[in-house]
């Protein structure tokens, strides 16, 4: 009895120990899963997924929204600090720790819908015209190692696809929930684009840098867990995509 007390006291000791440390959380603007609402105040369903978990770890450190090249440098830097969402690929498995998953998705090139374009390959792709791309994104990095050339890069989704409608680039990348986003946001309608090819497919995690303590690491994961077992994540996911399957089990193998 007295071993199984110690035991509950040393848990409860290292659980408020863990929340006691400070951490720096970082996300990017991108719609819908991360946003600035109209009331001024964060949003989307990977905000409110990392607050659910927040709660239930007793960490009270404010989220700051910062340029996606900013939050990467800062995981390179900073101990205790967190970005999401990232794409977990090949490259970047090993340089980070992982939460995760918390939604998964695709990528595809997307075009006008009267553009003529059409493509069957990734070769196709490589000489069908100038593709808009967010600049140091999962899509540029894929894109770059394909052996991409033909690749115009922004500092927001919100150029690339701008770029697209006026004819500035011939194709946009993106995935799909984004690609909604972005033409409900910006006064067009859901007809005026149509995916043209689709070339990767993804899980989205939290990432932390590997400065952070592991025991942080595992206390977040098994708080998702714990909010997956309890239906509380299905719940927040289909309340934000209500037309799309929560992400599956963990992809930790990478072609």
């Amino acid at each position: 009895m007295m071993q199984k007390f110690l035991i509950l006291i040393g848990a409860l000791f290292l659980s408020a120990n863990l929340s006691a440390q400070n951490l720096s959380i970082y996300c990017e603007d991108v719609r819908p899963a991360q946003y600035i609402g109209v009331d001024g105040k964060l949003a989307g369903f990977a905000v409110e997924i990392v607050q659910e978990i927040q709660k239930r770890v007793g960490n009270k450190d404010l989220i700051q929204m910062v340029p996606w090249a900013r939050g990467i440098e800062k995981l390179k830097h900073e101990p205790n600090s967190l970005l999401f969402s990232m794409a977990r690929t090949a490259e970047r498995d090993s340089q980070y720790q992982w939460i995760g998953p918390i939604s998964e998705t695709t990528y595809g090139l997307y075009v006008k819908a009267n553009s003529p374009i059409k493509i069957n390959n990734l070769d196709d792709a490589k000489h069908a015209g100038v593709i808009g791309i967010y600049r140091g994104d999962v899509r540029d990095q894929i894109l770059t190692q394909l052996g991409f050339t033909n690749l115009d890069r922004a500092n927001s989704n919100i150029f690339s696809f701008r770029k697209l409608m006026l004819g500035r680039v011939a194709m946009y990348a993106d995935a799909p929930i984004a690609v909604k986003s972005l033409v409900e946001s910006e006064g067009y309608k859901p007809t005026d684009v149509k995916l043209a090819y689709t070339f990767f497919r993804t899980q989205l995690y939290i990432a932390t840098s590997k400065k952070t303590n592991p025991a942080i690491v595992e206390q977040w994961n098994k708080a998702l867990e714990k909010m997956k077992k309890e239906s509380v994540f299905v719940n927040i996911y289909k309340n934000n995509y209500p037309d799309i399957d929560p992400p599956g089990p963990t992809i930790n193998k990478f072609e």
